[in-house]
């Protein structure tokens, strides 16, 4: 299995059809894990036991990136937010966050995209090498 087949399966399990217009994406951020993580593990090639790694670090980048850019819709989970209060004279609006201890979908799927862009570091550093 490639890194792009991978991917494409990681993101259907979140919920999200990559197309064919999502491809170039798709590639460069392949291209762009796969520097950093080794980058951080001090390899010249990615490792067996990080394939899903550097898969869930693409599809999390993806994710993330096409929230970012308001362009993410997926079904079953509300990405706006929701409000803490409204004020209707001369008209005020405050929306609940994390700091507010609101646990909502969207929170909750930042920080899985979170988790997925930034691998722990006990599974990196059982593949680090020393640099010299």
């Amino acid at each position: 299995m490639e890194v792009y087949e991978a991917v494409v399966s990681r993101l259907a399990m979140l919920g999200y059809a990559a197309t064919e217009e999502d491809k170039p994406a798709l590639e460069f951020l392949i291209s762009k894990c796969r520097v950093e993580l080794l980058a951080n593990i001090n390899h010249k090639e990615v490792p067996n036991g990080l394939f899903y790694t550097l898969a869930d670090m693409v599809a999390g980048s993806f994710l993330h990136d096409k929230l970012a850019a308001g362009g993410l819709e997926i079904e079953g989970v509300d990405l706006s937010q929701q409000p803490k209060s409204i004020t209707e004279g001369d008209v005020k609006v405050e929306f609940a966050g994390a700091s507010d201890g609101v646990s909502n979908a969207e929170t909750r799927f930042r920080s899985k995209l979170d988790a997925m862009m930034h691998p722990s570091e006990s599974v990196l550093g059982a593949f680090r090498r020393l640099r010299w």
